[in-house]
């Protein structure tokens, strides 16, 4: 089974799992937006699909296509993540 690694930021409150745009193209096809919640939040080319259904929707994608995702782990555990303040992610 083929492995891609990905970063997962937590802080005291919640977490988010860090992809590439391309690789939610890959994945879910040119109109990728429509599979995720205004939860998840995006800045440049990367989105940060929040810890509940957005990303359980995106690991279960992966095991899908015979991906095993591999987890970096990153913790805040005193403040919240800037993340926050990114934009939340929006249908287009």
């Amino acid at each position: 089974m083929k492995t891609l690694t990905f970063n997962v930021y937590n802080d005291p409150g919640h977490g988010w799992i860090k992809v590439s745009k391309k690789t939610l193209v890959r994945f879910f096809g040119e109109h990728w937006r429509k599979s995720f919640t205004p939860f998840s939040h995006e800045r440049g080319e990367y989105t940060y699909l929040e810890e509940d259904q957005d990303a359980a929707t995106f690991i279960q994608r992966l095991k899908d296509n015979q991906i095993q995702p591999v987890w970096r782990h990153y913790y805040n555990k005193t403040r919240y993540s800037r993340i926050r303040n990114y934009s939340p992610l929006q249908p287009i």
